[in-house]
Protein backbone atom coordinates (compact mmCIF):
# COMPACT_ATOMS: atom_id res chain seq x y z
CA UNK A 1 0.00 0.00 0.00
CA UNK A 2 2.69 2.52 1.04
CA UNK A 3 4.56 1.36 -2.25
CA UNK A 4 1.37 2.74 -4.50
CA UNK A 5 1.39 5.81 -2.84
CA UNK A 6 4.88 6.42 -3.15
CA UNK A 7 3.93 5.45 -6.89
CA UNK A 8 1.11 7.77 -7.16
CA UNK A 9 2.37 10.71 -6.00
CA UNK A 10 5.37 9.88 -7.98
CA UNK A 11 2.90 10.42 -11.24
CA UNK A 12 1.17 12.88 -9.37
CA UNK A 13 4.39 15.19 -8.88
CA UNK A 14 5.46 14.24 -12.93
CA UNK A 15 1.99 14.95 -14.17
CA UNK A 16 1.72 18.33 -12.41
CA UNK A 17 5.49 19.14 -14.07
CA UNK A 18 4.36 18.31 -17.52
CA UNK A 19 1.56 20.20 -17.31
CA UNK A 20 3.49 23.64 -15.81
CA UNK A 21 5.83 22.77 -18.48
CA UNK A 22 3.30 23.05 -20.97
CA UNK A 23 1.78 25.95 -19.63
CA UNK A 24 4.98 27.47 -19.66
CA UNK A 25 5.54 27.01 -23.39
CA UNK A 26 2.10 28.00 -24.45
CA UNK A 27 3.06 31.41 -22.34
CA UNK A 28 6.45 31.69 -24.17
CA UNK A 29 4.69 31.03 -27.62
CA UNK A 30 2.17 33.68 -26.95
CA UNK A 31 4.56 36.08 -25.80
CA UNK A 32 6.78 35.68 -29.00
CA UNK A 33 3.68 36.03 -31.19
CA UNK A 34 2.50 39.14 -28.98
CA UNK A 35 6.28 40.28 -29.68
CA UNK A 36 6.85 39.67 -33.49
CA UNK A 37 2.89 41.19 -33.55
CA UNK A 38 3.92 44.01 -32.30
CA UNK A 39 7.19 44.53 -34.38
CA UNK A 40 5.09 44.00 -37.64
CA UNK A 41 2.70 46.83 -36.65
CA UNK A 42 5.75 49.43 -35.53
CA UNK A 43 7.27 48.41 -38.85
CA UNK A 44 3.94 48.77 -40.80
CA UNK A 45 3.46 51.92 -38.71
CA UNK A 46 7.15 53.31 -39.87
CA UNK A 47 6.80 51.99 -43.11
CA UNK A 48 3.40 54.14 -44.11
CA UNK A 49 4.65 57.13 -41.96
CA UNK A 50 7.20 57.24 -44.85
CA UNK A 51 5.20 56.63 -47.73
CA UNK A 52 2.69 59.93 -46.07
CA UNK A 53 5.70 61.72 -46.28
CA UNK A 54 6.59 61.10 -49.24
CA UNK A 55 3.08 61.62 -50.63
CA UNK A 56 2.95 65.11 -48.99
CA UNK A 57 5.72 66.54 -50.82
CA UNK A 58 4.01 65.40 -53.69
CA UNK A 59 0.55 67.01 -53.39
CA UNK A 60 2.64 70.18 -52.35
CA UNK A 61 4.43 70.08 -55.93
CA UNK A 62 0.63 69.53 -57.31
CA UNK A 63 -0.97 72.53 -55.38
CA UNK A 64 1.77 74.51 -56.67
CA UNK A 65 1.15 73.60 -60.16
CA UNK A 66 -2.85 73.18 -60.46
CA UNK A 67 -3.43 76.54 -58.36
CA UNK A 68 -1.34 77.97 -61.23
CA UNK A 69 -3.57 76.62 -63.91
CA UNK A 70 -6.80 77.39 -61.94
CA UNK A 71 -6.03 81.04 -61.69
CA UNK A 72 -4.82 80.90 -66.05
CA UNK A 73 -8.37 79.46 -66.09
CA UNK A 74 -9.33 81.93 -63.89
CA UNK A 75 -8.41 85.12 -65.71
CA UNK A 76 -9.40 83.63 -68.95
CA UNK A 77 -13.17 82.75 -67.85
CA UNK A 78 -13.28 86.87 -66.30
CA UNK A 79 -11.66 88.44 -69.34
CA UNK A 80 -8.68 89.34 -67.71
CA UNK A 81 -6.34 87.50 -69.98
CA UNK A 82 -7.56 88.44 -73.27
CA UNK A 83 -3.87 87.51 -74.50
CA UNK A 84 -4.11 83.95 -73.84
CA UNK A 85 -7.37 83.88 -74.81
CA UNK A 86 -6.11 84.90 -78.78
CA UNK A 87 -3.32 82.31 -78.21
CA UNK A 88 -5.68 79.49 -77.88
CA UNK A 89 -7.58 81.18 -80.35
CA UNK A 90 -5.27 80.24 -82.75
CA UNK A 91 -5.17 76.74 -82.58
CA UNK A 92 -7.98 74.73 -84.44
CA UNK A 93 -7.99 72.77 -81.24
CA UNK A 94 -8.13 73.34 -77.55
CA UNK A 95 -3.99 73.74 -77.07
CA UNK A 96 -4.22 71.99 -72.80
CA UNK A 97 -0.53 72.96 -73.15
CA UNK A 98 -0.87 76.67 -72.47
CA UNK A 99 -3.23 76.26 -69.29
CA UNK A 100 -0.53 74.58 -68.16
CA UNK A 101 2.53 76.32 -68.90
CA UNK A 102 3.72 73.40 -71.06
CA UNK A 103 4.19 71.30 -67.80
CA UNK A 104 2.60 67.83 -67.52
CA UNK A 105 -0.66 67.90 -65.32
CA UNK A 106 1.10 65.04 -62.76
CA UNK A 107 4.67 63.90 -63.12
CA UNK A 108 4.90 62.44 -59.80
CA UNK A 109 2.16 59.59 -58.61
CA UNK A 110 0.30 59.17 -55.31
CA UNK A 111 1.41 56.14 -53.85
CA UNK A 112 -0.33 53.30 -51.22
CA UNK A 113 1.68 50.20 -50.89
CA UNK A 114 2.41 50.22 -47.64
CA UNK A 115 -1.27 51.07 -46.44
CA UNK A 116 -2.43 48.47 -48.81
CA UNK A 117 0.48 45.80 -47.86
CA UNK A 118 -0.83 46.76 -43.80
CA UNK A 119 -4.24 45.56 -44.83
CA UNK A 120 -3.54 42.96 -47.24
CA UNK A 121 -1.86 41.33 -43.90
CA UNK A 122 -4.09 42.57 -41.08
CA UNK A 123 -1.97 44.12 -39.48
CA UNK A 124 -4.03 46.78 -39.56
CA UNK A 125 -6.35 44.96 -36.69
CA UNK A 126 -3.19 45.67 -34.53
CA UNK A 127 -3.63 50.10 -34.91
CA UNK A 128 -5.45 52.09 -32.84
CA UNK A 129 -9.00 52.47 -33.50
CA UNK A 130 -8.58 56.06 -34.47
CA UNK A 131 -5.66 55.78 -36.49
CA UNK A 132 -7.24 53.75 -38.86
CA UNK A 133 -10.06 55.99 -39.38
CA UNK A 134 -7.79 58.82 -39.89
CA UNK A 135 -5.19 56.58 -42.17
CA UNK A 136 -8.63 55.18 -44.01
CA UNK A 137 -10.24 59.17 -44.93
CA UNK A 138 -6.59 59.98 -46.32
CA UNK A 139 -6.48 57.16 -48.69
CA UNK A 140 -9.98 57.07 -49.62
CA UNK A 141 -9.44 60.91 -50.42
CA UNK A 142 -6.08 59.94 -52.38
CA UNK A 143 -7.40 57.60 -53.76
CA UNK A 144 -10.31 60.15 -55.57
CA UNK A 145 -7.91 62.16 -56.38
CA UNK A 146 -5.70 60.29 -58.18
CA UNK A 147 -8.30 57.73 -59.65
CA UNK A 148 -11.42 60.27 -60.18
CA UNK A 149 -10.80 64.12 -60.20
CA UNK A 150 -7.50 63.90 -62.21
CA UNK A 151 -9.15 61.21 -64.46
CA UNK A 152 -12.24 64.02 -65.23
CA UNK A 153 -9.54 66.44 -66.17
CA UNK A 154 -8.04 64.06 -68.74
CA UNK A 155 -11.20 62.60 -70.05
CA UNK A 156 -13.10 65.67 -70.98
CA UNK A 157 -9.74 67.01 -72.52
CA UNK A 158 -10.13 63.74 -74.62
CA UNK A 159 -13.58 64.41 -75.56
CA UNK A 160 -14.15 65.84 -78.84
CA UNK A 161 -16.13 68.36 -77.25
CA UNK A 162 -13.53 69.85 -75.23
CA UNK A 163 -12.14 70.79 -79.16
CA UNK A 164 -14.85 72.43 -80.34
CA UNK A 165 -13.26 76.06 -80.04
CA UNK A 166 -16.44 77.78 -81.23
CA UNK A 167 -17.55 76.90 -77.89
CA UNK A 168 -14.32 78.13 -75.83
CA UNK A 169 -16.17 79.71 -73.17
CA UNK A 170 -18.22 76.84 -72.24
CA UNK A 171 -14.81 74.49 -72.48
CA UNK A 172 -13.05 77.25 -70.15
CA UNK A 173 -15.78 76.91 -67.51
CA UNK A 174 -15.55 73.13 -67.55
CA UNK A 175 -12.00 73.27 -66.93
CA UNK A 176 -12.55 75.68 -64.29
CA UNK A 177 -14.89 73.52 -62.62
CA UNK A 178 -12.88 70.50 -62.77
CA UNK A 179 -9.33 72.08 -61.54
CA UNK A 180 -11.08 74.04 -58.53
CA UNK A 181 -12.64 70.92 -57.56
CA UNK A 182 -9.01 69.41 -57.92
CA UNK A 183 -7.09 72.33 -55.80
CA UNK A 184 -10.02 72.30 -53.11
CA UNK A 185 -9.25 68.35 -52.72
CA UNK A 186 -5.38 68.67 -52.88
CA UNK A 187 -5.49 71.41 -49.95
CA UNK A 188 -7.61 69.09 -47.83
CA UNK A 189 -5.46 66.23 -48.48
CA UNK A 190 -2.53 68.21 -46.90
CA UNK A 191 -4.20 68.59 -44.30
CA UNK A 192 -5.41 65.01 -43.77
CA UNK A 193 -1.66 64.32 -44.42
CA UNK A 194 -0.30 66.68 -41.62
CA UNK A 195 -2.69 65.12 -38.85
CA UNK A 196 -2.20 61.57 -39.78
CA UNK A 197 1.77 62.21 -39.57
CA UNK A 198 1.08 63.73 -36.13
CA UNK A 199 -0.75 61.00 -34.85
CA UNK A 200 1.62 58.53 -36.32
CA UNK A 201 4.44 60.05 -34.42
CA UNK A 202 2.40 60.33 -31.20
CA UNK A 203 1.19 56.31 -31.79
CA UNK A 204 5.75 56.16 -31.67
CA UNK A 205 6.59 58.24 -29.40
CA UNK A 206 3.93 56.60 -26.73
CA UNK A 207 5.44 52.85 -28.03
CA UNK A 208 8.98 53.79 -26.87
CA UNK A 209 8.10 54.85 -23.90
CA UNK A 210 6.35 51.90 -22.99
CA UNK A 211 9.62 49.81 -23.89
CA UNK A 212 11.76 51.93 -21.67
CA UNK A 213 9.56 51.31 -18.80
Amino acid sequence: MGMNNKIFKKYLVESALIILSLLLALSIDKFMDEHERSKQKDFAIEQIQKELERNLEIIDQWIVRHQATSEIIQGLVDGTDEKTKTELRKQPFFDFGVLTERQSLVDTFLISTAWDTAKATGIISEFPFDTTQTLTSVYSLQEVISNKSLNKIIDFYFDMEAHKMENLDQILIQFQLRFGTLVSQEYILKYLYKEALTQLKGNSRQANESENQ
